[in-house]
């Protein structure tokens, strides 16, 4: 009998079979309530939940003096845990879930505009439309911070997944003319391209540099930055830094068998701080990317994501002031590691540590908020 020669296996095939063997077991540990006695806040800058009264799926966006925008469902459970005060802890598995959801509302306004778009998107980019799942732009919920009206906004739009006519641009447009905020901050995760940011830090800056590769790199706005007059207020950053989790990296065994026999990634110390980086830009752009030793991406900004840079060029229409807190979610890579082991090592970070690093850039968010509530009640007084 003649056994019939098998394929080789190659070196992805082999890096996932090994996968779940190598990596550690996904972290259980509950996102807190944030402690704001012990963090010193004072009662008028905690936030309160102002419910939407009378609120239909197709009503305008609300007034507001603020409003904050976040992408994924990890971002989303992390700024609803810090900026409507939830009062439970959330553990992974109930961020995934839907109980805690109670309270936001979806926006559906106009969608029907772009609905038949979004279907061929879908066809057409694998993955792409996400928005189609709930049929609208997304969701919204209100709270105060003083006299500070704040709408909360988890998009369903996205830069990179919604074809080239970029929705994400309508609904910032709506956005604006609707809530008609005085500032817009869209906050989330990131990947780190300094080598300085430890995993879990949060970068503060007012403006985006597009740095598109795939659908719109021949776009007339690739190459171009973008940059706000806001200046973000620092007094209460102190307090929110007390408050952040120091997130650090599991140390894993080889997952791929081209890696040196022996070897083990050890990630740095925790060292999670929330930074204001206004000299530099937030880098955005329309594939997954992320931070190397080698590919030299901090020469561009401070650290890259996919959306924001398209928020900013929509509120410049309207002369709305914007700015940026992205956390590193994942950290900047060995560029000497395979390509497949650094794909492997920066995806697993971002999807078991991207909760935990966007509580820390809610917490920065807060802080924003919680000066711009100052700068409101001067301004009255």
């Amino acid at each position: 009998m003649i056994t019939p020669e098998l394929p080789a296996a190659t070196p992805d095939t082999l890096l996932n079979a090994q996968r779940l063997a190598a990596l550690p077991a996904t972290s259980e540990h509950a996102l807190p309530p944030v402690d704001w006695p012990t963090l010193g806040v004072a009662a008028n800058r905690i936030p309160t939940v102002i419910p939407l009264t009378d609120w239909q799926v197709n009503s305008p966006f609300p007034e507001a003096d603020v409003a904050v925008i976040t992408w994924t469902s990890a971002e989303w459970a992390a700024m609803n845990q810090v900026l409507t005060n939830r009062r439970e802890p959330l553990t992974p598995e109930q961020a995934k879930g839907h109980d805690w959801r109670q309270g936001w509302e979806k926006y559906q306004r106009d969608y029907c505009r772009i609905h038949q778009y979004m279907v061929d998107v879908s066809k057409t980019y694998q993955g792409g439309a996400p928005s189609l799942y709930d049929q609208a732009w997304g969701s919204v919920r209100m709270v105060t911070i003083g006299e500070l009206k704040v709408l909360l906004v988890k998009s369903g739009m996205h830069l990179a997944q919604d074809g080239t006519d970029l929705p994400l641009i309508q609904l910032v447009d709506q956005l604006c003319r609707e809530a008609r905020p005085r500032l817009v901050l869209s906050i989330g995760t990131a990947g780190g391209v300094r080598e300085e940011d430890a995993l879990g830090s949060a970068l503060i800056t007012n403006q985006a540099y597009f740095h598109c590769l795939k659908n719109f790199a021949n776009a007339a706005f690739n190459h171009s930055t973008v940059q706000s007059h806001w200046q973000p207020g620092e007094h209460y950053l102190p307090q929110a830094q007390e408050g952040v989790i120091q997130v650090s990296g599991p140390e894993i065994l080889p997952v791929s068998p081209q890696y040196p026999a022996g070897a083990h990634i050890s990630p740095d110390a925790p060292n999670s701080r929330i930074k204001v980086v206004t000299g530099q830009p937030i880098i955005t752009t329309d594939t997954f990317l992320f931070g190397t030793t080698t590919n030299g991406l901090q020469q561009y900004g401070c650290i890259v994501e996919m959306d924001d840079a398209v928020v900013g060029m929509a509120c410049e229409k309207h002369r709305v002031a914007y700015g940026f807190v992205r956390n590193v979610s994942d950290p900047v890579i060995n560029g000497q590691l395979p390509d497949s082991l650094q794909d492997s090592w920066a995806g697993y970070i971002y999807q078991e540590q991207g909760l935990y690093t966007s509580y820390n850039g809610a917490l920065a968010t807060w802080a924003l908020l919680a000066a711009e509530a100052d700068r409101q009640e001067a301004h009255h007084d």
